[in-house]
């Protein structure tokens, strides 16, 4: 039983062993499956990660390598070699690689821009192989010091319907104290200055729905013309307020980027600067994703010159997600938008690979059924560059009044200390001005203070200091007739004097003179 158990798992090793030795390529005396296709493809490309790029061990990867070697072994054979090292290689930007396609004995060059349903690229077979799914606008965050700033200019944005409604409220102010100052003189004063003023006072007051009431028509015409004011009035007031509003919201709520005209920045000789080109943009080109990234920041003025404001830049979605260390907000930057431009990254085949049309045509037969490697190669390698918190519309109205900005800043400490000033000055007058003069004017009030009443106060104490109260208050009106009284007099006396022409001087006996003579309180009292 034994010797059985041990010949069964000698048996089963051996098999296992000669699985694994027939799974290993025996490449020696290999032979393409299609004729004239090389043993050894060299491969003429440019540095465009996650396309294709050396990574830090020197080692060619990326996902446009393996599908391209993919579709390649599967007509040529699994023992095609490919050859990405040569003095040439790797091409700075996509110009190069197209002036080198075909040359130093390459057959295969890529990546390629072009459309995905392009057969053909400078008179060479082009296989398009992953589509770009567009391209991302990077930009800098909304800068909060600005918001306040834009907030006024969309205010003061609405000043020609301001400027229309004081002129029309002005006019009407007129018209009412034409129409109504001869019935209502006390509320609309004869005079043109005060009563017009007055007018407008009523029309600024009733078109804006306040109505405080101070000031109303009288006459019946006047209340007609105050009816056909009100709903005027109504409709400007409605006109400017949705002015504003208007300005306000399209602050707030558009995030519309608009390339043309704009300063942008993009990797060079790329199909994104291409594109800021078809746009009618500034488009400045830089080597590396580095200088992408402190160009748009501003803290590089290589590529673009010291007097110039970067709108933004344009880069390829998948390059930026590949990238997205250097590109994300925790740098300062953050995703604009995303523009539908599709465009095709494909190959281009050249020399012996084009002498059988068998192998093009088993090229494009390949690449159609590999849609499912294609697609699962990207959603393995690919990384998306992550959206920002909050899209552009939130961060412009959050930015509006953002206590952080310098505006907002310097209109609380403005007001602070407003507040301060205009509440030391009120302390000031109202110890050194208002309280003395009131003490002056009014002694009587201050004798009633003392006599100030309380709970144990008795009924004859009562009417006593009522009665007290009563005696000061006559006193006074008394002492003020007889004042009004005298300067009366001493007019009469005066207008008198002019009249007959008798010197002041001299006098005249027959005027009684009580210019001089003063009250006696005591008397009064008596």
């Amino acid at each position: 039983m034994m010797k059985l158990l041990f010949s069964f798992c000698v048996t089963f090793v051996l098999y296992q062993q000669a699985t694994a030795s027939s799974a290993v390529l025996n490449c020696t005396n290999f032979v393409p499956k299609i004729p004239d296709c090389p043993t050894v493809v060299k491969v003429n490309w440019w540095d465009v990660p996650p396309y294709i790029s050396k990574d830090s061990a020197g080692k060619v990867n990326g996902i446009l390598r393996k599908i391209v070697e993919t579709i390649v072994k599967t007509c040529c054979g699994e023992c095609t070699d490919f050859v990405y090292d040569s003095p040439l290689n790797p091409s700075n930007n996509s110009e190069i690689l197209k002036s080198k396609i075909g040359k130093n004995g390459s057959t295969i060059s890529f990546p390629v821009y072009g459309e995905m349903t392009s057969v053909k690229f400078q008179s060479h077979p082009y296989f398009p192989v992953i589509e770009s799914p567009g391209v991302i606008y990077i930009e800098k965050p909304q800068d909060a010091s600005n918001a306040g700033s834009a907030v006024l200019e969309a205010v003061f944005r609405g000043w020609p319907v301001l400027v229309l409604t004081l002129i029309m409220a002005a006019l009407s102010g007129i018209i009412m104290w034409a129409l109504d100052s001869y019935w209502n003189p006390d509320q609309f004063p004869s005079s043109f200055f005060k009563g017009s003023w007055e007018g407008f006072w009523w029309a600024f007051v009733s078109m804006t729905t306040v109505g405080y009431g101070d000031r109303a028509p009288k006459s019946f015409i006047a209340r007609i013309f105050a009816f056909f004011w009100v709903l005027v009035g109504l409709v400007i007031i409605s006109i400017f307020t949705a002015t504003v509003t208007t300005s306000l919201t399209a602050l707030s709520l558009s995030n519309d980027i608009n390339l043309y005209g704009g300063n942008i920045i993009a990797l060079n000789n790329t199909e994104e600067q291409r594109y800021g080109v078809k746009n009618n943009a500034k488009v400045y080109p830089v080597p590396t994703v580095d200088d992408f990234a402190q160009a748009i920041l501003g803290n590089s003025k290589q590529y673009t010159g010291d007097d110039v404001t970067v709108d933004g830049g344009l880069i390829d979605s998948y390059v930026a997600g590949f990238f997205q260390d250097k590109l994300d907000e925790s740098v300062g930057l953050r995703v604009g938008t995303v523009f539908d431009h599709q465009f095709a990254y494909g190959f281009v085949i050249t020399n012996e690979m084009v002498r059988n049309q068998n192998i093009e045509r088993c090229l494009r037969r390949t690449l159609s059924t590999q849609e499912s490697l294609i697609t699962q190669t990207i959603q393995s390698d690919m990384k998306a560059l992550p959206e920002p918190e909050k899209s552009a519309a939130e961060e412009k109205s959050s930015n509006l009044f953002d206590p952080n900005s310098d505006i907002f800043k310097q209109a609380v400490f403005v007001c602070l200390g407003l507040i301060v000033f205009l509440t030391l000055c009120g302390i000031a007058w109202e110890y050194c001005y208002w309280r003395p003069k009131q003490k002056r004017e009014n002694p009587v009030k201050k004798v009633q203070e003392d006599r100030a009443l309380t709970p144990h106060t008795s009924f004859e104490e009562l009417v006593a200091a009522q009665c007290q109260e009563l005696e000061d208050a006559m006193i006074t009106e008394v002492m003020a007739f007889y004042k009004a009284f005298n300067r009366k007099l001493e007019d009469i006396r005066k207008r008198h004097l002019r009249d007959d022409g008798i010197n002041e001087k001299g006098g005249d006996p027959d005027v009684l003179d009580l210019s001089q003579q003063q009250p006696d309180e005591q008397k009064i009292k008596l």
